[in-house]
């Protein structure tokens, strides 16, 4: 095995400028917003281009952004790129189903549509959120946010390029998030526009009404090998991609589960699909090229082309 494309995870700030861009320039793409747009009931160019509206963001960012993976992934395809494996964070493992074969596309985009909808805080009357933040060297977990009440662990993606530091997801109410944040320095912490404490026990509401939904879904075994975010494991069966679904929204994410498995699986090159993770922002154990825009696609092909031919060289 070889190529792996990598999925992340929702992304309510980024530049839509290159996906407009794919979506004018690329069939493929336009071809997969347009069916996302009728599947959800969403105009397509809402999808592509996004929304200045807050609440109207909030029902269609997923969806966009898994309108933008799936079509790089088939414009990918047309290329002659297709992945040895794939896997996903939050967001992107819903999607990454979908591009390993045990998830129809048009039922993961109907469980996003009708999920959004409804999605909310788990007490109203108290306002949840999540925040990026700074791990610093020799620090763990449970040493920076502590047992603090209403703040939970919900994702760690890896260290960052300069070796400087971690960056974590925390989840929970906000204001115990912003009371564990005055007691650092500014720049450790970055909220979130995310309305709802993510990948945490909060979202348990969210997690039942996911699985009643995958229920009814029609989950096969991969046919492309699909590795977990939330353990260093393969999903190899329908059943544990279908369990995947729900165990993902209350569940803490980790980069290193989900690469490090790739590698053991002989992935030497990954490709990440879309505006979801941040560009050189963390290491991973092999190369990576990211696209979310027209003139990346040549760039992922070309870098693809020189990895075959070094390892034909090392064969």
């Amino acid at each position: 095995m070889s190529v792996a494309f990598i999925l992340g995870q929702k992304n309510l700030n980024y530049d839509p400028a290159g996906l407009i861009a794919l979506y004018e320039q690329c069939p493929a793409v336009r071809d997969v917003y347009t069916s996302v747009g009728q599947w959800s009931g969403h105009d397509p160019q809402l999808l592509v281009r996004g929304s200045e509206d807050p609440a109207v963001r909030a029902r269609t960012n997923s969806l966009g952004l898994a309108a933008a993976m799936l079509g790089i992934a088939d414009v990918l395809r047309e290329r002659g790129v297709r992945p040895a494996v794939v896997g996903g964070i939050s967001l992107g493992a819903m999607v990454a189903a979908a591009l390993a074969g045990a998830a129809p596309r048009r039922q993961v985009v109907e469980l996003l549509a009708g999920t959004a909808e409804d999605d909310g805080p788990q007490d109203p009357s108290r306002p949840e959120g999540c925040v990026a933040a700074v791990l610093p060297l020799g620090q763990t977990y449970e040493e920076f946010y502590g047992t603090r009440p209403g703040v939970w662990f919900g994702g760690d993606f890896g260290m960052h390029t300069s070796g400087a530091f971690r960056m974590l997801l925390l989840s929970g109410y906000r204001d115990a998030l912003e009371e564990l944040a005055a007691g650092y320095p500014a720049e450790y912490f970055v909220f979130s526009d995310e309305h709802v404490a993510v990948h945490c026990p909060l979202r348990h509401r969210a997690r039942d009404e996911v699985a009643r939904r995958t229920a009814a879904m029609d989950f096969t075994d991969p046919v492309v090998p699909m590795c977990s975010s939330l353990e260093p494991r393969e999903l190899h069966s329908a059943a544990l991609v279908r369990a995947e679904f729900s165990r993902n929204v209350v569940e803490p994410v980790r980069t290193d589960h989900l690469s490090d498995r790739m590698r053991r699986l002989g992935v030497r090159l990954g490709v990440v699909l879309g505006p979801t993770l941040p560009r050189d922002g963390f290491e991973f154990p092999f190369p990576v090229v990211y696209v979310d825009a027209p003139e990346h696609v040549d760039q992922a092909v070309a870098a693809v082309g020189e990895h075959e031919a070094l390892q034909s060289l090392k064969g």
